[in-house]
Protein backbone atom coordinates (compact mmCIF):
# COMPACT_ATOMS: atom_id res chain seq x y z
CA UNK A 1 0.00 0.00 0.00
CA UNK A 2 2.58 2.49 0.59
CA UNK A 3 4.56 2.01 -2.78
CA UNK A 4 1.38 3.69 -4.17
CA UNK A 5 2.67 7.00 -2.90
CA UNK A 6 4.66 9.40 -4.57
CA UNK A 7 5.34 12.78 -3.35
CA UNK A 8 6.19 15.77 -6.28
CA UNK A 9 8.96 18.20 -4.61
CA UNK A 10 9.18 20.07 -8.26
CA UNK A 11 7.33 23.60 -7.00
CA UNK A 12 8.95 23.35 -3.87
CA UNK A 13 12.85 22.90 -5.63
CA UNK A 14 11.63 25.86 -7.73
CA UNK A 15 10.46 28.27 -4.63
CA UNK A 16 13.81 27.76 -3.17
CA UNK A 17 15.79 28.64 -6.00
CA UNK A 18 13.72 31.53 -6.64
CA UNK A 19 14.13 32.69 -3.05
CA UNK A 20 18.25 31.92 -3.61
CA UNK A 21 17.78 34.88 -6.18
CA UNK A 22 15.91 37.90 -3.94
CA UNK A 23 19.36 38.42 -1.81
CA UNK A 24 21.00 39.30 -5.02
CA UNK A 25 17.97 41.19 -6.79
CA UNK A 26 17.78 43.08 -3.28
CA UNK A 27 21.23 44.42 -2.13
CA UNK A 28 20.95 47.03 -4.84
CA UNK A 29 17.78 48.17 -4.20
CA UNK A 30 18.25 48.32 -0.38
CA UNK A 31 20.97 50.05 -1.05
CA UNK A 32 19.58 52.75 -3.58
CA UNK A 33 16.60 53.05 -0.67
CA UNK A 34 19.31 53.36 2.18
CA UNK A 35 21.42 56.00 -0.30
CA UNK A 36 17.72 58.14 -1.03
CA UNK A 37 16.90 58.65 2.35
CA UNK A 38 20.33 59.52 3.52
CA UNK A 39 20.43 62.11 0.93
CA UNK A 40 16.90 63.23 1.89
CA UNK A 41 18.16 63.34 5.73
CA UNK A 42 21.23 65.38 4.92
CA UNK A 43 18.74 68.28 2.07
CA UNK A 44 16.52 68.30 5.23
CA UNK A 45 18.79 68.59 8.35
CA UNK A 46 21.37 71.48 5.35
CA UNK A 47 17.33 73.13 4.83
CA UNK A 48 16.83 73.32 9.13
CA UNK A 49 20.60 74.28 9.93
CA UNK A 50 20.32 77.49 7.61
CA UNK A 51 17.27 78.81 8.94
CA UNK A 52 17.65 81.62 11.75
CA UNK A 53 21.12 82.63 13.01
CA UNK A 54 24.05 83.48 10.19
CA UNK A 55 26.02 82.43 13.09
CA UNK A 56 25.83 79.11 11.89
CA UNK A 57 26.06 79.77 8.04
CA UNK A 58 29.09 77.38 7.78
CA UNK A 59 26.85 74.47 8.67
CA UNK A 60 25.13 72.93 6.55
CA UNK A 61 27.83 72.63 3.72
CA UNK A 62 29.49 70.46 6.31
CA UNK A 63 26.61 68.16 6.61
CA UNK A 64 27.19 64.60 3.98
CA UNK A 65 26.69 61.02 4.37
CA UNK A 66 28.76 58.52 4.02
CA UNK A 67 27.05 54.56 2.78
CA UNK A 68 28.68 51.23 4.15
CA UNK A 69 28.19 47.85 3.36
CA UNK A 70 28.07 45.34 0.08
CA UNK A 71 25.27 44.57 -2.42
CA UNK A 72 26.51 41.20 -3.33
CA UNK A 73 25.08 37.67 -2.59
CA UNK A 74 25.89 38.00 0.95
CA UNK A 75 24.62 41.17 2.38
CA UNK A 76 27.11 42.76 4.19
CA UNK A 77 24.71 45.92 6.30
CA UNK A 78 24.16 48.37 4.37
CA UNK A 79 23.90 51.43 5.94
CA UNK A 80 24.44 55.32 5.83
CA UNK A 81 26.20 57.67 8.52
CA UNK A 82 24.72 61.34 8.18
CA UNK A 83 26.17 64.49 10.37
CA UNK A 84 28.50 66.88 10.05
CA UNK A 85 32.35 66.35 8.36
CA UNK A 86 34.89 67.70 10.61
CA UNK A 87 37.11 68.11 7.44
CA UNK A 88 34.66 70.67 6.39
CA UNK A 89 34.50 74.41 7.18
CA UNK A 90 32.24 74.86 10.21
CA UNK A 91 31.85 70.67 10.47
CA UNK A 92 33.97 70.80 14.12
CA UNK A 93 30.88 72.93 15.32
CA UNK A 94 27.91 70.58 14.28
CA UNK A 95 28.05 68.87 17.57
CA UNK A 96 27.10 71.72 19.17
CA UNK A 97 24.48 72.85 17.23
CA UNK A 98 23.09 69.38 17.28
CA UNK A 99 23.36 68.44 20.87
CA UNK A 100 23.68 71.73 22.61
CA UNK A 101 26.83 73.22 25.05
CA UNK A 102 25.10 72.62 28.93
CA UNK A 103 26.20 75.47 31.33
CA UNK A 104 26.55 77.58 28.05
CA UNK A 105 23.22 78.36 27.66
CA UNK A 106 23.02 76.68 24.45
CA UNK A 107 20.01 74.50 23.41
CA UNK A 108 20.17 71.46 20.87
CA UNK A 109 18.54 71.74 18.01
CA UNK A 110 18.70 68.45 16.80
CA UNK A 111 18.19 69.13 13.16
CA UNK A 112 19.97 65.70 11.85
CA UNK A 113 17.53 63.69 14.44
CA UNK A 114 14.56 66.05 13.14
CA UNK A 115 15.83 65.48 9.53
CA UNK A 116 16.07 61.83 10.46
CA UNK A 117 12.57 61.39 12.29
CA UNK A 118 11.02 63.24 9.49
CA UNK A 119 12.17 61.01 6.38
CA UNK A 120 11.52 57.68 8.84
CA UNK A 121 8.24 56.68 7.00
CA UNK A 122 9.48 57.47 3.17
CA UNK A 123 12.57 55.24 4.36
CA UNK A 124 10.47 51.99 5.39
CA UNK A 125 8.37 52.52 2.42
CA UNK A 126 11.34 52.50 0.42
CA UNK A 127 12.25 49.42 2.12
CA UNK A 128 9.38 47.70 1.27
CA UNK A 129 8.82 48.58 -2.57
CA UNK A 130 12.82 47.11 -2.64
CA UNK A 131 12.10 44.03 -1.76
CA UNK A 132 8.84 43.67 -3.41
CA UNK A 133 10.48 44.74 -6.81
CA UNK A 134 13.30 41.91 -5.52
CA UNK A 135 10.70 39.52 -5.01
CA UNK A 136 8.81 40.16 -8.14
CA UNK A 137 11.99 39.87 -10.42
CA UNK A 138 13.19 36.64 -8.73
CA UNK A 139 9.52 35.29 -9.87
CA UNK A 140 7.69 35.36 -6.41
Amino acid sequence: MADDITWDFSELTKLAGDLGKVPNNAGPKIRAAVQYTATNVKKDARASVSEGKSSWSALPPAIDYDLHGTTGRNLGGISAEVGYNKGRGGGKLGNLREFGAPGKSLAPHNDLANALEKNQNDFQHGLEVALKDAEREAGL
